[in-house]
């Protein structure tokens, strides 16, 4: 009686780990290849903050812009500079 409960657990455990890898072969192939080699619970990389660049007013119009940017068309248009 024993040895039949020991293959039942041998074989849900053994059931369950086939599920475990072939989940993780399906997100393997989901993310386009096998990712870089991590820790278990590592935190993932992330991805670099966008700069954030200073607006102003615009003189003529009033429309914030970033200083450099290209001139509206408007003639009058302080960005020609």
């Amino acid at each position: 009686m024993l040895a039949k409960l020991v293959i039942l657990v041998g074989l849900v455990v053994l059931v369950w780990k086939a599920y475990q890898w072939g989940a993780l072969a399906q997100r393997r192939k989901m993310a386009g290849g096998a990712p870089a080699a991590r820790a278990p619970g590592a935190a993932t990389p992330r991805a670099p903050e966008p700069a954030a660049e200073d607006l102003h007013a615009c003189a003529i119009c009033g429309a914030y812009v970033a200083r450099g940017s290209t001139p509206c068309g408007k003639p009058e248009c302080p960005q020609r500079r």
